[in-house]
């Protein structure tokens, strides 16, 4: 198998690692490839990101009330 950030992983196709990504497990590598996209262009002295790894993907929150979402851009 292959070990990605402590883990290990069986040969072959990962559908979902821990981590959010999709993998591919081979005898003398392993590739893969993320599933959630970077947030960008918010206000980052106002506002905070915080992984969702159910969702996989990210919510940016104010730092002082969590509960209330900033607005933001996505990189793909």
């Amino acid at each position: 198998g292959c070990k990605l950030n402590g883990k290990f992983y069986p040969f072959g196709f990962i559908e979902r690692t821990e981590d959010c990504y999709t993998c591919h497990c081979w005898e003398t590598a392993m590739g893969c490839c993320s599933l959630f996209t970077n947030p960008v262009d918010y206000d980052g002295k106002k506002c905070k990101v915080i992984m969702n790894k159910k969702r996989c993907d990210y919510d940016v929150v104010e730092k002082n009330d969590p509960s209330k979402h900033c607005s933001f851009q996505i990189r793909v």
